[in-house]
């Protein structure tokens, strides 16, 4: 018997269908209880005796009840299943809104009113006083320099080899995110201070940032220099872009590893290496408890590294959360949802994607489930050719 909290809590999740209160009152009623009567109902659903029947009947024109032969007359409520078709034009409905909402934003931008505007000022270099305000802003430094360069912004420091000595010298640190070289650079001295390291970021431009707010933008391909001397868009490039090049990132040791230079952004790419890594893992992994298994631990490490506790929040807002994390994991052709009413998971994927879907967060949830003492039952794992996708649903019930 379903307590009054859970028939609101199911009743106003109904009204998202499009059926009124008291429409989604008596469908609640006759889903638990089975075929009834119109005096059933009304002590059942809680709607008033003069509108139970109505209702009724309205429900039967919205094909989600149907009248049963017999006297007294007695409805019965149609599988949850009927809802479906109303959940895929709200998917469609949904893309459609998010589309027309990014371009409302698009236009907002292009016409931005000019009072929103501020002129801002910078300094323009011909390639040699480019050099030379280099030189001069390394010498500047109190506390660090960060770098993000091509080949022709590492050429450029090769050519400040004086100046970068002098202020490791002084305790700055010099940081350098280079693109990959043909051939490794030298430095005609060594300094725990200055460390650089390589990968596939800048191309065609190179940022230098001084701590003093300064930031220095050199085009490689007219040799141009552009100095802004804004502390904003420092902390901008310093603190935020340059951080995500430097952790993407590998040292001149593993560079001089590898005999062909040109793998060496594909294999220093963490996020890309990490998901090989899941599908791999997934090809192979095949069962239910070893993956129970693997989502378990993969909730206590990242439990252990800071991470919010999921088994702690309520069973819906955890599944909420480990589906959402899924779906990004997955990328925009996946999309996967939780009906609380029916309990019943749904995953679509692109037909291609064989096996088990390829995310740590799918094993997460299997790690969740086994925790939380939830049934996991498949109840649908098949392709559409024509749709060119895969439809994976699950039931999640309570054990006994």
């Amino acid at each position: 018997m379903l307590s009054a909290n859970e028939v609101s809590e199911i009743s106003s999740g109904l009204q998202g269908f499009g059926l009124t209160e008291y429409e989604s009152k008596v469908y609640v009623a006759l889903l638990s209880g089975g075929p009834s009567t119109v005096n059933q109902l009304q002590y059942v659903s809680m709607v008033p005796r003069t509108k139970v029947y109505q209702v009724a009947l309205q429900l039967v024109k919205k094909q989600v009840v149907k009248e049963l032969d017999g006297k007294p007359v007695r409805f019965e409520a149609l599988p949850p299943d009927v809802f479906q078709g109303v959940l895929v034009d709200r998917e469609r409905n949904v893309r459609s809104l998010k589309r027309a909402m990014g371009s409302l934003k698009k236009l907002r931008e292009k016409n931005i009113m000019p009072q929103d505007s501020v002129e801002e000022r910078y300094l323009s270099l011909g390639s040699q006083s480019t050099l030379m305000k280099l030189k001069e802003a390394i010498l500047k430094a109190q506390g660090s320099i960060r770098c993000a360069v091509d080949s022709w912004g590492l050429h450029l420091i090769q050519e400040c080899s004086e100046e970068i000595e002098t202020v490791c010298r002084q305790d700055v640190e010099v940081r350098v995110v280079a693109s990959v070289p043909a051939v490794l650079p030298t430095f005609p001295f060594a300094s725990s201070k200055l460390k650089i390291r390589y990968g596939k970021h800048m191309s065609g431009r190179s940022a230098f940032m001084i701590d003093n707010g300064e930031v220095l933008l050199i085009n490689s391909q007219t040799g141009r220099g552009f100095q802004f001397m804004l502390p904003e868009l420092r902390g901008a490039f310093s603190e935020d872009l340059f951080e995500e090049f430097w952790k993407a990132s590998t040292g001149s040791k593993t560079l001089a590893s590898i005999s062909n230079a040109d793998n060496l952004p594909f294999l220093i790419d963490g996020q890309g290496i990490s998901r090989i890594f899941v599908e791999a893992v997934t090809r192979v992994v095949r069962d239910e408890s070893q993956m129970e298994s693997i989502g378990h631990e993969f909730l206590d490490i990242l439990e252990e590294r800071g991470a919010p506790k999921l088994r702690n929040e309520s069973f819906e807002n955890a599944v909420k959360l480990v589906l959402a994390l899924m779906q990004e994991e997955l990328g925009e052709e996946s999309t996967a949802e939780y009906d609380s009413l029916t309990r019943i998971f749904r995953l679509e994927l692109p037909s291609y994607q064989e096996g088990t879907p390829a995310s740590a967060w799918y094993y997460a949830l299997s790690g969740l489930l086994k925790d939380s003492g939830i049934r996991n039952e498949l109840l649908h794992d098949a392709p559409f050719p024509e749709a060119r996708n895969r439809i994976i649903q699950r039931r999640f019930a309570a054990t006994n």
